[in-house]
């Protein structure tokens, strides 16, 4: 398991008379628990390698809307994965989060996989590390922003990348109250700048409405932050960004995970951001890797 605070490497360095110094690696973890809409699927992604798709809900956060959202497994997972059932609670663990830029849509690929039941604490955890790729202009409304009741709102973008000099786009956004000790939102807009190396944890939000003039529903996904580390001074060479295309989809089940929402369990555990996250039930992180089943 991976805490978020590691994010430095050391790495031999040979330009200068320093032996080491230090890099900002990207990170791209997801811990999720969600419920499958509908049965695995297999799908060719290739002549001869395949994965087991399926498009799933992850319970609301507070007031928000359930998540749609598709994951894809590869290898022994995806057979393992295949046997899942539909309407079946699943935590999900380190998964990469993708997202494209074309449909808007977010995707999951890969992790490990297993069956639980609604009495496994619902996580939500998306841990990303890349570049900011704006500045934060706070005379512009969609990027910073106080309301009436005092309230900070800031809205950032991260560039993740994904190698062979690409890289995914993530949005995120920070809100906090004046008389929050954890002031989010105006640490994005103090310390963030294009180019700026950063570290977040957050989780996926909702937001779901009916649109005036169609008539449709509409969903709109979204990062909310949680906490952020900085990259060392110095540090801040951008990468080129090219989008990836994966496509998700959803609908609706009748019951998500009895009825339960994220924040109904905070923290369990450990109250600090960051901290260590469960080992899959009943089956050690050790063999995580070996050819044995998890306990589905």
């Amino acid at each position: 398991m991976i805490p978020i605070n590691k994010i430095l490497t050391i790495r031999p360095r040979h330009d200068d008379k320093l032996p080491y110094h230090l890099t900002f690696d990207p990170m791209n973890l997801s811990f999720l628990c969600a419920q499958t809409v509908g049965v695995p699927k297999e799908k060719a992604i290739s002549e001869n390698s395949f994965a087991t798709v399926c498009d799933l809900l992850l319970p609301p956060v507070g007031n928000k809307a359930p998540t749609p959202i598709q994951l894809n497994v590869y290898g022994k997972a995806a057979e393992r994965f295949a046997r899942v059932p539909a309407g079946a609670q699943i935590y999900i663990h380190g998964s990469k989060l993708r997202y494209d830029l074309n449909s808007k849509t977010y995707s999951l690929q890969g992790g490990i996989v297993t069956q639980v039941d609604t009495a496994f604490p619902i996580l939500n955890t998306v841990v990303l590390s890349g570049r900011c790729v704006k500045d934060i202009d706070q005379e512009d409304a969609r990027a910073f922003k106080t309301t009436a009741d005092g309230l900070m709102i800031c809205n950032q973008t991260l560039s993740v990348n994904t190698g062979r000099n690409q890289a995914d786009l993530f949005n995120f956004y920070a809100i906090n109250a004046a008389e929050d000790k954890l002031n989010n939102a105006e640490l994005l807009v103090n310390f963030t700048r294009k180019g700026t190396g950063l570290s977040i944890q957050g989780k996926l939000v909702t937001d779901s409405w009916v649109d005036k003039e169609t008539k449709e529903k509409k969903n709109l996904t979204k990062i909310q932050l949680v906490s952020m580390t900085l990259a060392p001074k110095g540090n801040t060479e951008s990468k080129p960004i090219t989008s990836q295309t994966t496509v998700a989809s959803s609908t609706d089940v009748g019951s998500l995970w009895g009825g339960k929402v994220a924040e109904d369990l905070a923290e369990p555990w450990g109250s600090q951001h960051g901290a260590s996250l469960p080992d899959l039930p009943g089956y050690a992180m050790a063999g995580a890797n070996d050819d044995s089943d998890p306990p589905f």
